[in-house]
């Protein structure tokens, strides 16, 4: 039985700020926004055993969706528990991974947020975030359902920003950037201005470079040259900036 299915969409990184470091992993400032254009569909339908179909790149253990299953499954009564345990989960992929735009959170977050809505698990938005969490940086701000929010620490404390959508055109070259390469590469955490969290992210775009903005362009350039090459091919109407830890752009209209 179809238990419901839903467009995921991906986000950016308006801006990415590396402050300093804690317990192994990188603390940052940064404004995620939801974009469209992109999207994966997420199935999720009841079935005699818990399966996983789609075009990943990584083993089972390591899927951001398979962990937040098991997460989920792990944290529920035993009364509740049986209710996730047959599903069928389908993802058909459109978000390159190792893009930036966070694909594997974006199905994770919506499929935490989602389950516990149709099937009443009775989770609050906090007891998800926990879980989240536990999954990856980004899952809690796919969990919330904000298009525009300032998220905080490792990427898991969520704060909504209340702005218009934001209209961008997305550029992902044919490589990958290896997430945990670039962040090793960033040696010399930086301060934050906390006045950029309330701008608007067009306010912010207008105003700075894609290095200004985000920490992570500079290691990921040095880590991967066929970046800047890819720069030098955008489209010159529109202002380009890069997401999260690459290899995507993405441009604001009002370039040269």
């Amino acid at each position: 039985m179809n238990l419901f299915s839903c467009l995921v969409y991906p986000k950016i990184n308006v801006f990415l700020k590396i402050v300093g470091k804690s317990e192994g992993y990188h603390l940052l400032n940064s404004r995620l926004c939801l974009v469209r254009g992109l999207h994966d569909v997420l199935c999720v339908k009841s079935a005699p055993k818990f399966s996983l179909k789609g075009d990943f790149d990584c083993p089972l253990a390591q899927n951001t969706l398979y962990k937040a299953w098991w997460l989920l499954k792990e944290r529920l009564k035993p009364a509740l528990r049986s209710r996730v345990e047959g599903l069928q989960i389908e993802v058909q992929k459109q978000i390159p991974a190792g893009g930036g735009l966070g694909g594997g959170s974006a199905d994770a977050g919506v499929f935490l947020r989602e389950v516990n809505r149709h099937l009443d698990l009775g989770l609050d938005l906090e007891q998800l975030y926990q879980i989240g969490a536990q999954v990856g940086a980004d899952v809690n701000f796919f969990i919330s359902g904000f298009s525009s929010a300032n998220v905080s620490h490792f990427g898991q404390i969520v704060q909504d920003f209340k702005e218009e959508p934001l209209e961008v055109k997305l550029s992902t070259p044919p490589l990958k950037c290896v997430t945990a390469k670039v962040y090793q590469a960033f040696k010399t955490p930086t301060a934050f201005n906390p006045a950029w969290a309330s701008k608007t992210s067009p306010e912010l775009l207008k105003a700075y470079t894609a290095q200004e903005l985000n920490d992570l362009y500079t290691p990921a350039l040095s880590l991967y040259p066929a970046l800047k090459e890819h720069a030098k091919s955008l489209d010159q109407n529109y202002l380009w900036f890069f997401s999260g830890s690459g290899s995507s752009f993405f441009g604001l209209k009002g370039g040269a």
